[in-house]
């Protein structure tokens, strides 16, 4: 309505289904420059993402380089809070990305609750490079190099009034301390090759962290793991929120991390991405893993059969 009363309208999203549908042209601004202006007739999905990020859609999903390894984490006849009734049986390779697919409510978030120590577990167990485990807590998960990036970032994975470096140290001020103070040059320098590590764009690592974008705000919760060895690293929906050039960023470094033997967990109710990204597939159902997907077994289809509890094959049955 305005633009038909001769207004004209800046549009800014990084949503791109909303600029194909508003908008009668669209101007793409990546790393502070502008790459590129398309008409109306010219607005695609495709094309948006290339200029955005500077390549195409189809080389935004990294293909594994490194062998699946051991077992770094492996869960057997685990029950959680959420669903005491049903037993998980789960094994996480270093060297790989496992995707955890399934709709809301499968108990994929409880599980990694679970997992990382937060939430108590009624049964099961659970071992680390064959070792048996327990978890009193997340200090017992962090101590052992597991580790989470929550759903929730701006809530329970940052505090947005601390500076980037403090945040990157919080985990293990112990690091950082000469007698029983911490350092601040200690921090400057691991938050500055953190920076220079994850790309992270910010004019100082003494910038407040709630004044970055929501992709650079994910760097920093990673950072702080990265910091600390991990080998098994907790995705939980890694790039809602963020704009597709973030996103393209995440997965590289998901991928770098798997490629240097660390475990990856990835949820996500992105199905592009959980297929794109996945090495495997692991999808719950009323929680329980109703079904493990390798990659030749990949289709929207068949997480979405799974995901519903049916048995992959019986597509008769999503009409």
């Amino acid at each position: 309505r305005l633009r038909a009363h001769g207004i004209a309208v800046i549009f800014v999203s990084h949503r791109l289904g909303e600029i194909e549908h508003a908008c009668d042209r669209v101007v793409v601004l990546r790393d502070g420059r502008l790459v590129g202006t398309l008409e109306r007739d010219e607005i695609n999905h495709d094309r948006l993402v290339k200029l955005m990020i500077g390549r195409p859609l189809k080389v935004v999903y990294a293909p594994p380089r490194a062998a699946r390894g051991a077992i770094a984490l492996a869960a057997r006849g685990l029950r959680t809070a959420a669903y005491p009734q049903r037993a998980v049986d789960l094994d996480l390779h270093g060297g790989e990305i496992l995707g955890l697919a399934g709709l809301v409510g499968s108990g994929r978030t409880e599980l990694a609750r679970a997992l990382f120590g937060i939430d108590p577990i009624y049964g099961g167990t659970l071992e680390r490079d064959g070792t048996p485990l327990r978890l009193a807590g997340a200090n017992d998960a962090v101590k052992h190099g597991i580790f989470l990036v929550p759903e929730d970032r701006k809530g329970t994975g940052i505090l947005l009034d601390l500076s980037v470096a403090e945040n990157i140290s919080l985990p293990n001020l112990g690091a950082y301390a000469i007698a029983t103070l911490v350092s601040a040059e200690r921090e400057r320098r691991q938050a500055e090759q953190s920076r220079a590590q994850l790309a992270i764009k910010v004019p100082t690592v003494a910038t407040r962290t709630g004044s970055l974008s929501g992709g650079n705000q994910q760097k920093v919760v990673l950072a702080k793991w990265l910091a600390m060895a991990p080998r098994v690293i907790i995705f939980d929906e890694p790039t809602r929120g963020i704009d597709i050039g973030a996103k393209s960023e995440i997965y590289r470094l998901m991928r770098a991390l798997a490629d240097s033997g660390v475990a990856v967990l990835m949820i996500s109710s992105d199905m592009e991405e959980v297929i794109g990204v996945s090495d495997r597939i692991a999808v719950m159902h009323e929680g329980g893993i109703s079904g493990m997907l390798e990659r030749d077994q990949f289709s929207e289809e068949n997480v979405l059969l799974l995901a519903v509890g049916k048995p992959v094959g019986s597509g008769r049955h999503l009409q």
